[in-house]
């Protein structure tokens, strides 16, 4: 845990997808970046998604680093994150010594890898980080807004966001 500064952690970490860069996305990387001094990113490789549904509609590797790497620019923030490729569900944080937190959405399996995580870091020697779940963006139909949706040809403006 920080012992100064405005921000409650030295570092967050924060992994996904990221296919299609949409409302959901923005508010977990805004999170993070609240919450810590620097943001490493972890971006799931093309590699690890061979095998899931639709992976030939997933925007490739560099797409979705690019998106992500357009979003920091905007937020002012691209000097406070790393982007890295994620090869496993871990994504290296069993790993990270200098980890304090790590932001994850509210979805069961997304919280239970995180507990699992955690538990790989002691057995490693390492100190447990926070874990801060955030709530998903919803839309008006009470559904999480997810980039399935969106491959699925979906769409939603702003007005049908729940945060």
């Amino acid at each position: 845990m920080k012992e100064s500064g405005c921000r409650p952690y030295r570092k967050v970490v924060f992994a996904g997808t990221f296919d299609r860069l949409h409302e959901g996305h923005r508010h977990l990387l805004r999170t993070a970046l609240r919450l810590g001094d620097k943001v490493a990113i972890g971006v799931t490789s093309d590699k690890m998604l061979e095998g899931k549904p639709n992976q030939e509609k997933i925007q490739s590797f560099e797409e979705r680093r690019d998106a992500v790497l357009r979003f920091l620019e905007k937020e002012n923030a691209i000097e406070r994150a790393e982007i890295f490729p994620i090869d496993t569900v871990e994504g290296g944080a069993d790993r990270m010594e200098d980890l304090d937190a790590l932001v994850v959405s509210d979805e069961i399996k997304v919280v239970q890898n995180a507990f699992r995580i955690n538990d790989l870091r002691a057995r490693n020697g390492l100190r447990r980080f926070h874990i801060i779940v955030v709530p998903r963006v919803r839309t008006t139909d009470g559904r999480p807004l997810s980039s399935s949706r969106l491959r699925n040809g979906e769409s939603f403006d702003d007005t049908e966001l729940i945060y």
